[in-house]
């Protein structure tokens, strides 16, 4: 199968679970602002956003090492079984500290469940890997759905039925990991991996030099995700972290798809060893920004109707936050297409500043912007945060001399940084404006359409491959 080929097809297979779970998520939004108050909202959000940030640093980003020495062709009974090592210690040191999480605010009143969430995610996060390693992607995918549809019954039972609030929305989130976990662990028969026998010291050490690094990238790419809503938070209260978590999932469409993309992606280019200047990987990053740039803009032109239509009448006016939330998004897609690179060459240290960086720019903007002119100074904030490390890795990876249609490219970048400055200052966008933005990106895009139709017969006749791009 050829690469492109190899990519479209993994990309598919891991989408169609990956995006069962992540757009369920998405419809549940509407759901959740008509059973969840604003503040009950972002207390729940805090909560979650809390275990994820926990995972990398309670585990120490292992599960990262379990994927990258699995697809180097490492013993994988050797891998897995060292991993799992470092998660039943951490396991029990989590529960040794169990007493000093009843004094910590944000999750006094829900701590047993913040603890056995924070565990089951542990598990669940390592399998995952695991798994996509082993190139069991249909199981992948087939597990995510079955999840998908147990948070959707289980979130109308315990809010529309039983009106549990909060704790209905974490016990919906912990049975659906919780069956997602043990659909994974005996779906792909893990326990035959397992063996304390099968733990290997100089390999666990050679597994904690690549991934030690990535547990601050994860904290600073958290950072620049969520520590906004921390300081919303604090600055203004609580409910103005429900507004911004409900403007934020809008743009998580984007979000899902570039996460779905990046887990088949990162296993063409660390199963191939690729390198930037390979025409495959410009060429890919071609056809997937011009993909973005038109669904950035499609998501534009609907966000303030879809909002209006959907949610209910305390969140009207969230679609303002979203325009410069859909471009921090996008130039997050495209850092973690750059983040490939590092991987195969085991450069994460490198990774690691780049997110530094911008987690830096973004927590300083947030603290000045956001008590001046509130829930907006959070969104630019993201944004140039975003940027910032986009620009960095851009120029790590000397990616700036490969970059197809340079002209098209930052034209349509601009087109829709301006849109995202309209929309957000405008108190009724006027539609002829809101078109005119439209019909200059599919202008622009239309001229990658070349690349499309060379994509198509690159699929063909894979011994053209080189020469499409």
């Amino acid at each position: 199968m050829n690469r492109y080929k190899k990519l479209g097809w993994n990309t598919f297979i891991i989408g169609l679970g990956s995006m069962g779970s992540k757009f369920m998520i998405f419809l549940l939004v509407p759901f959740y602002t008509f059973y969840l108050s604003p503040s009950e909202y972002g207390q729940a959000d805090i909560i979650m956003m809390t275990v994820s940030i926990l995972v990398p640093i309670v585990t120490l980003s292992i599960a990262d090492g379990v994927f990258r020495y699995t697809m180097e062709r490492a013993s994988k009974k050797q891998v897995f079984s060292s991993a799992c090592a470092i998660l039943l210690i951490a396991g029990l040191i989590l529960i040794l500290l169990t007493p000093l999480l009843k004094n910590i605010p944000m999750i006094q009143h829900y701590y047993w469940l913040f603890l056995v969430l924070l565990l089951v995610q542990l598990w669940n996060i390592l399998f995952q890997q695991q798994v996509r390693a082993n190139g069991k992607l249909i199981l992948y995918s087939v597990s995510g759905l079955l999840m998908s549809l147990i948070l959707l019954g289980a979130n109308i039972l315990f809010l529309k039925y039983m009106d549990m609030g909060v704790t209905g929305f974490l016990y919906a989130n912990l049975l659906a990991f919780t069956f997602n976990t043990l659909c994974l662990f005996f779906g792909a028969k893990l326990y035959r991996l397992f063996s304390f026998r099968s733990i290997n010291r100089p390999l666990l050490k050679k597994m904690l030099i690549y991934s030690l690094p990535l547990i601050p990238n994860a904290i600073l790419w958290w950072v620049m995700q969520v520590s906004d809503r921390y300081i919303l938070t604090f600055a203004i209260g609580i409910a103005a972290n429900g507004l911004y978590t409900v403007a934020a999932k809008i743009p998580s469409l984007l979000s899902m798809i570039n996460t779905i993309f990046f887990q088949a992606w990162s296993i063409s280019a660390i199963g191939e060893k690729l390198k930037q200047n390979d025409s495959f990987f410009a060429g890919v990053f071609t056809l997937f920004s011009s993909l973005f740039f038109i669904a950035t803009e499609g998501i534009m032109l609907i966000v303030q109707p879809f909002a209006g239509t959907l949610f209910s009448a305390a969140y009207q006016d969230v679609w303002k936050y979203v325009p410069f939330l859909l471009i921090a998004v996008l130039l997050s897609s495209f850092s973690s297409f750059l983040e490939v690179s590092y991987m195969v060459e085991k450069k994460t240290k490198q990774l690691l500043f780049t997110s530094l960086k911008g987690s830096i720019v973004n927590v300083g903007l947030a603290v000045l912007l956001i008590p001046i002119i509130g829930i907006l100074g959070a969104s630019i904030a993201t944004l140039l945060g975003f940027l910032v490390t986009w620009l960095l890795r851009m120029k790590q990876v000397k990616f700036f001399r490969q970059l197809e249609h340079k002209t098209t490219f930052w034209i349509s970048m601009g087109l829709l940084l301006a849109q995202s400055i309209y929309l957000s200052f405008i108190a009724t966008p006027n539609i002829a404006v809101q078109v005119v933005f439209a019909l200059g990106i599919i202008v622009c895009q239309g001229i990658v359409g070349k690349k499309l139709v060379k994509f198509v017969r690159v699929s063909r006749k894979p011994s053209e491959e080189k020469k499409a791009w």
